[in-house]
């Protein structure tokens, strides 16, 4: 029997994987839409097709399936973004936008919509931090290959970037979102890439 393992405390089986997978992506489906207050463990039950104790055998409670949730946003998030991996901020910025064009509306950022909800429990609170940090840290590795290819002004910090690529971005869903106007997103991220760029 294939065995998937998760941690030094608990391998899971093949089949626990999934069990664990469906309740978790379920949970994530309705945080998202509803919000992580709204979303009931019934609810995920209901969703995932899933039974009490089954649910409780890979969660202490609904506080961890949040904490599971938002290392499962994570994932997606950089999942979506395989431009990441290279060394082209406007690559990574046209993906972004074209996503969102394809959709026909700026979609909420399913790790940026938890950040207003996590702040009543510490632990969400630093696994949100966390995860951003993580994503922050990707795109400045992309921003790095990209002062090593001469597309990033290499008198920046790469860190200090990061933050306010991802800041410009996170800005951009927020008031896109807000105005129903996909070009708000545009502008965002056109500006994220014009101040990283090397000057001539």
């Amino acid at each position: 029997m294939d065995v998937v393992e998760t941690g030094p405390e608990r391998p899971l089986t093949a089949r626990g994987r999934r069990t664990r997978d469906a309740i978790v992506d379920a949970a994530a489906g309705l945080m998202y839409a509803r919000g992580i207050a709204a979303t009931g463990i019934a609810d995920v039950l209901a969703a995932s097709g899933t039974g009490k104790s089954q649910l409780y055998h890979y969660f202490a409670d609904k506080s961890d399936l949040v904490l599971a949730v938002i290392d499962r946003q994570l994932e997606r998030v950089l999942e979506a973004q395989p431009e990441l991996a290279g060394e082209d901020l406007q690559a990574w910025a046209a993906s972004v936008w074209e996503f969102h064009r394809a959709e026909g509306e700026p979609l909420a950022c399913p790790l940026g919509v938890l950040s207003g909800q996590v702040e009543t429990d510490e632990r969400w609170r630093a696994r949100q931090a966390a995860s951003f940090t993580a994503w922050q840290d990707r795109i400045a590795a992309l921003l790095a290959r990209g002062q090593r290819a001469g597309r990033v002004d290499p008198t920046r910090d790469a860190d200090e970037l990061a933050v306010g690529v991802l800041a410009a971005l996170q800005g951009g869903l927020m008031l896109a979102r807000l105005h129903r106007d996909l070009h708000v997103l545009e502008l965002a991220l056109a500006a994220a890439v014009d101040h990283v760029r090397v000057r001539a």
